[in-house]
């Protein structure tokens, strides 16, 4: 972020325009692909993500375009549509790294030629790691959504599919070779090599973007990789104007937006925040933290610091009540730590989540009801404490679980991109709508909703153990590695807090839960959100 406070990209862009086509070369991205005007598809990478899912950060060493090439789109040769025939290639060459280790380096080989848009990939390992993905990927405009189009496999005939107008759980195709569609009059195949590949949904996560991938998730992983190791792939896009089609205008980024809301929500939804789960010695005086507002918290049962972290969080409150989410596999231990946590001042609600799968399970379900039944009708929530991916994936889970559902929000799970993070917002409103259109008259409680993720919910790694009783260091995000954004205090940050409560205010939000109440991770105490907490309305940048 700039000085200023808007969200800054410091990659280089390169804009590579050669007859119909426009391409942004960003970073080791092909990013914002259209043809004669239309967008065709979002980006194009290649992502390596480790055992954990982590995804490598990208480092260009070289970038270069053939200006020579470039120059034959110049030549008297016209294409059926009266272009010069377009012919342009250009080279990334990037080394991708975990914990500043380099592991690969990779070259992307662009050629362009009339119509056609031809991409060649090459990586080889420099270092042994483990690896759960490799290659290629794709990202489709999430304008497509109810589109048809046509799914090529490998040995099967093709199948007729549409781009999922709600968020769709699980991947909306499968065995991919190659696609077939139409967009702003535009008729684009996309052939694939070197993996078989599939697609997702990646409005799950906040992202705006279909995306297709390779290493399909049905294959075993993770899979070690020596060093020396070469993966190939490719992947040629074609795509031609309908006869009498004009071009289409630059495309409305309004367009982009998930439904409207249907009324106006009245009451607004509760505001809280996350405890905080920094060093002690960082701890403002308690007289600077907000008054009033209920703090989440998240105790892992059977750590020795759960004491601690409780306790730290009726601090963080300042008398207001605690909305308590405890992360364990075991109903018994549940009950009891419900009965403990009521008897030290007020709580707002109760949760509780698998530590492994991040849902309510059936079992934990039950030993929340009872706990209810047994207070007095005790306020509990079920659902997750990841994603929306993960409520969405395991819905009829909660079948019988006629309480209130909920889900965290973070807009950088796969990328930390300008683009990203501003277009999660767009994303928030389809995701809250398609929440509710889950929930089925159940509340929603949204949160925490934090810049980047606070525990990585889809790790193979064991969780790092607990020996401190103490929270003295810290607790739970302070310990997972790039939890914390270095900008979180900035009022872009501040801006996209306050948009992200307009983007989930739908008919059903009961409350949404923003990041930590202080520290590193704390929201920023900016204009359009601490006087939000003050007055617990509606938000206003």
């Amino acid at each position: 972020m700039t000085d200023d406070g808007a969200w800054a990209d410091s990659t280089a862009e390169d804009v590579l325009a050669v007859g119909p086509w426009r391409v942004t070369l960003r970073g080791a991205e092909l990013a914002d692909v259209s043809h004669d005007g239309v967008p065709v598809l979002r980006g194009i990478r290649f992502v390596t993500r480790d055992q954990d899912w982590r995804t490598a950060d990208d480092t260009v060493t070289r970038r270069t375009t053939d200006a020579a090439a470039e120059a034959e789109a110049d030549a008297d040769a016209t294409d059926e549509h009266g272009h010069a025939r377009a012919r342009a290639r250009a080279r990334i060459e990037v080394t991708g790294s975990f914990d500043d280790a380099e592991v690969l380096r990779t070259t992307l080989d662009l050629t362009i030629d009339g119509d056609t848009l031809h991409v060649d990939a090459t990586a080889t390992t420099t270092a042994p790691f483990r690896r759960n993905r490799i290659g290629l990927v794709v990202l489709h405009p999430p304008t497509l959504a109810g589109t048809p189009f046509t799914v090529r496999h490998p040995a099967v005939p093709a199948t007729a599919h549409t781009f999922p107008l709600w968020i769709a759980p699980h991947q909306p195709a499968t065995d991919v070779a190659g696609y077939a569609w139409t967009t702003g009059g535009t008729d684009c195949t996309l052939d694939l090599t070197g993996d078989v590949f599939e697609m997702e949904d990646q409005r799950n996560w906040t992202d705006a973007s279909f995306k297709t991938y390779s290493t399909p998730l049905a294959e075993p992983f993770p899979v070690a990789l020596d060093a020396g190791a070469v993966v190939h792939q490719a992947l040629t896009l074609r795509a031609v104007r309908r006869p009498g089609g004009a071009p289409s205008p630059a495309p409305d980024l309004a367009a982009l937006d998930g439904p409207a809301p249907t009324s106006v929500v009245i009451p607004p939804p509760t505001l809280q925040l996350l405890a905080a789960s920094a060093p002690a010695a960082a701890r403002p005086d308690d007289e600077a933290l907000p008054g009033g507002v209920p703090i989440l918290v998240e105790p892992v049962l059977g750590d020795p610091d759960v004491a601690a972290v409780l306790a730290s969080a009726r601090r963080d409150a300042r008398g207001a009540p605690l909305d308590v989410r405890f992360v364990t596999d075991d109903p018994a231990l549940l009950r009891a730590a419900v009965d403990e946590v009521l008897e030290s001042g007020p709580v707002v609600r109760i949760g509780a989540f698998d530590p492994s799968s991040h849902v309510t399970t059936t079992a934990l379900q039950r030993a929340l009801r009872e706990a209810a039944a047994a207070h007095g009708g005790l306020d509990v929530v079920a659902g997750t404490r990841a994603h929306f991916t993960e409520l969405n994936r395991t819905i009829d889970l909660f079948g019988d679980w006629d309480g209130p559902l909920t889900f965290s929000v973070t807009p950088q799970m796969h990328d930390r991109s300008r683009a990203q993070v501003t277009e999660s917002i767009r994303m928030q409103r389809w995701v809250a709508m398609s929440a509710s259109r889950l929930a089925a008259g159940r509340p929603l409680h949204v949160g925490p909703v934090t810049m980047r993720p606070r525990f990585n919910a889809v790790a193979t790694s064991p969780r790092r153990a607990v020996t401190d009783a103490s929270v003295e260091a810290g607790y739970g995000p302070q310990s997972v590695p790039d939890a914390t954004d270095p900008q979180q205090h900035s009022a872009a940050a501040a801006a996209w807090f306050a948009a992200a409560v307009q983007a989930l205010t739908v008919p059903g939000v009961a409350s949404i839960t923003l990041a930590e109440v202080w520290g590193p991770r704390g929201t920023p105490r900016r204009k359009g959100v601490g006087g939000a907490f003050r007055s617990q309305g509606s938000i206003s940048a």
